[in-house]
C-alpha cells in the first residue's frame, strides 16, 4: 500500500501513524491548576529526549475546540508536572482517566488511585505507580494549527521515585515493571516477551 499524506483525511492519517509507531510508552501526567485542583491524563506521544539536561518529551494534541487540554493549560500556568509510569495493574485506572472530563473533575478520584505528595513539585503523583518522575517545564513548542496540531512539552526531570518492588541489582527490572504500551485503536501491550541483542564492539565498522 502507498499513501500520499497530502491526500489523506486527518483522522485516517492519525490512525496510520499510530499504527506504524508502536508500542508507544504512556506518560500518565498529573498536574495542578493555580487553585490546587488536580488533573490526571495519559499521553502516548511520549519518550526521553535528552540526558544532559534530562528531558522528557510529551506531545499534547490540540482539540477540535482549539482550547488547550487541562493538562497543557496547567503546565503552561504552573510549569510543573509528574509523569507516572503505567503498569499492567494500573491499565484500567489509566483508561478511566482519559475521557474528556470538565476541568473540575478530579481524575485521581474518578480512577480510584491515591495521591502521593511529590518531593520537588506541587502536583501529586499516583501512589500506586511503580515509577514517578517529577518535572518542571523546560520548553513548549507548538506545531501546526487546528485539530491534531502538536504541543511538544519538554519537561526537565527533577526527581525520580522508583518502587522497591521493581528495583533489581541496581536497575529497574522491566519484567517487574510490567509497563503498558499503546498500540493502534483501543489496543495496548506489555513489553514481554523481551529479547536481547549485544551492541557491536567499539571500532567495528558495520557494512
Amino acid at each position: 500500500m502507498e499513501f500520499n499524506v497530502q491526500q489523506l483525511e486527518r483522522s485516517n492519517l492519525y490512525q496510520l501513524l499510530v499504527g506504524c509507531i508502536l508500542p508507544r510508552p504512556i506518560a500518565w501526567v498529573s498536574t495542578q491548576d493555580l487553585k490546587g485542583a488536580c488533573n490526571l491524563a495519559p499521553f502516548s506521544f511520549f519518550n526521553v529526549m535528552s540526558i544532559n539536561p534530562p528531558l522528557l518529551g510529551i506531545s499534547i494534541l490540540k482539540q477540535a475546540s482549539e482550547r488547550d487540554k487541562d493538562t497543557l493549560a496547567n503546565i503552561r500556568l504552573t510549569g510543573e508536572l509528574v509523569v507516572n509510569i503505567v503498569s499492567q495493574q494500573l491499565a484500567e485506572a489509566m483508561n478511566a482517566s482519559c475521557g474528556a472530563y470538565p476541568a473540575d473533575v478530579d481524575e485521581f478520584e474518578l480512577a480510584g488511585v491515591a495521591k502521593v505528595q511529590s518531593t520537588t513539585v506541587k502536583p501529586p503523583g499516583v501512589g500506586e505507580a511503580p515509577v514517578r518522575l517529577e518535572c518542571t517545564l523546560h520548553q513548549c513548542l507548538t506545531f501546526g494549527h487546528g485539530t491534531g496540531a502538536g504541543n511538544l512539552v519538554l519537561a526537565e526531570v527533577r526527581h525520580i521515585h522508583v518502587a522497591e518492588r521493581v528495583w533489581r541489582d541496581g536497575a529497574i527490572d522491566d519484567v517487574a515493571l510490567q509497563a503498558v504500551g499503546k498500540l493502534g485503536g483501543d489496543r495496548y501491550s506489555l513489553g514481554q516477551p523481551a529479547f536481547s541483542l549485544s551492541r557491536p564492539e567499539p571500532g567495528l565498522q558495520r557494512g
